[in-house]
């Protein structure tokens, strides 16, 4: 048995690990297919990256464990959203640009992943809004 962290979670034991990255690398894969481009927040361009579908693979045991997928808007749209924020404008047209982009994209993510077959759903984690996560993969 996997022993908690200091966070009291406990990681998936390593094979429950490997097939989640597995089925994550497959999501991908068949996303790419579609033509959706991928975002990796570790790769050293990744703030100024044009943006994409982000996948995350989360390995603890709880509830907000699993595979997650992102949209990852523009640098220029990111940056934007942020300053509208950070100066106090909750209702500037670019942050209501922004959630209208990542409420429709991920909508267009969870048509795509069940038309492949896959078992998904939207994310009811505070944490992670206009998130998917998948849930199984293909048949």
């Amino acid at each position: 048995m996997n022993d908690e962290n200091e966070w009291g979670l406990r990681p998936l034991t390593p094979s429950e690990a490997n097939r989640l990255r597995e089925l994550a690398e497959a999501v991908g894969e068949d996303l790419g297919r579609f033509g959706l481009a991928m975002y990796n927040r570790e790769a050293p361009d990744w703030e100024t990256a044009a943006g994409g579908l982000e996948i995350e693979v989360d390995t603890f045991d709880d509830a907000a464990g699993g595979i997650w997928l992102h949209w990852t808007v523009h640098p220029a749209l990111r940056l934007a959203s942020r300053e509208a924020h950070q100066s106090g404008r909750p209702n500037d047209s670019v942050i209501r640009a922004a959630g209208h982009v990542h409420e429709r994209m991920a909508s267009a993510i969870l048509s795509m992943l069940k038309a492949l077959g896959y078992v998904a759903e939207d994310s009811d984690d505070d944490y992670r809004p206009f998130a998917i996560k998948v849930l199984s993969g293909p048949g």
